[in-house]
C-alpha cells in the first residue's frame, strides 16, 4: 500500500484553483468537460476530493475566499452606507435587525377567556410599547 503524499500535485492544484473559482467563472464550466480538457478521469477528480490533503487545502482556500464573518458584515455595512439596497437588506437580516422585537403579553386567563375590553386592554398597551420604541408622531 502505498503512503498518501501530503502535498498536492501540479495537477491536483489545478484542480482546485477551477474549484475555487466562482461556478460561473469555471472555464471550462462542468466538472465532466474539465476532467476531457485535462485528460484526467472523473473519477480521478472525486478521488483526489476524498483525500485529506485536497480537503484541507480546499477548506483553507475557501476561508480565506470568504473571509471572517466580521469582515463580511463590516463590507455589507459599508456597500449599504453606498446606497446598495441589497447590501442593507442582507446586513439587517444578518444582525436580526428586520425582525421586529418579541413582545410578550402576559395574562392568567387563556386568550380564549378573556373578555374583549381585557384583549383591547393588552392590544393598546402593546400599541403604546410601539409607538413609545418607535417615536412615531400622531397628524
Amino acid at each position: 500500500m502505498a503512503i498518501e503524499e501530503a502535498t498536492l500535485t501540479v495537477a491536483q492544484q489545478n484542480y482546485l484553483d477551477w474549484l475555487c473559482t466562482a461556478p460561473s467563472e469555471r472555464v471550462p464550466a462542468s466538472k465532466a468537460k474539465y476532467a476531457i480538457e485535462h485528460g484526467v478521469d472523473e473519477t480521478t477528480l472525486r478521488r483526489w476530493q476524498k483525500k485529506e490533503v485536497f480537503l484541507n487545502e480546499w477548506k483553507k482556500r475557501v476561508d480565506d475566499i470568504q473571509g471572517s464573518p466580521e469582515r463580511t458584515l463590516d463590507t455589507l455595512y459599508n456597500k449599504a452606507l453606498e446606497g446598495d439596497t441589497k447590501s442593507a437588506q442582507l446586513y439587517l437580516q444578518a444582525t436580526n435587525r428586520m425582525l421586529p422585537p418579541t413582545v410578550t403579553v402576559q395574562s392568567n386567563k387563556k386568550a380564549t377567556e378573556l373578555s374583549d375590553s381585557e384583549l383591547d386592554e393588552l392590544i393598546g398597551q402593546i400599541a403604546a410599547h410601539e409607538k413609545s420604541r418607535r417615536n412615531f408622531k400622531v397628524v
